[in-house]
């Protein structure tokens, strides 16, 4: 008998979730990821067993979200902000002087 883990409980949901507003099933999700049935993408959405570092990549990937949010629940990259169609696309130096800019930009609007 397997025994659930919290941590795996809320991935399986999370995956689930964004599966269903994928339109996808769980026999179509199995083989994008390259799992062997949709038992076993089941077994992953009821927590029944965790994910390889190499497998939660290949959801996300598939699944067009980020590991932040299958991991922890939170968003930190919204396709629907317009300032990150221009953010994913810079250097990490360029990011850094756009961050600065925020900064000091609230700094000047009286916001911490």
């Amino acid at each position: 008998m397997r025994i659930k883990d919290n941590n795996n409980v809320a991935i399986g949901e999370r995956i689930k979730s964004i599966r269903l507003k994928r339109n996808l099933t769980q026999e179509m999700l199995a083989e994008k990821v390259n799992l062997g049935s949709a038992q076993q993408i089941s077994d992953i959405e009821r927590g029944l067993c965790g994910l390889s570092v190499a497998k939660l990549m290949d959801f996300c990937r598939i699944l067009e979200i980020d590991a932040d949010y299958l991991l922890f629940g939170t968003v930190t990259r919204d396709a629907e902000n317009p300032l990150n169609k221009y953010l994913s696309k810079m250097t990490p130096e360029q990011s850094r002087c756009v961050e600065e800019l925020i900064i000091a930009y609230a700094k000047s609007c009286n916001i911490d």
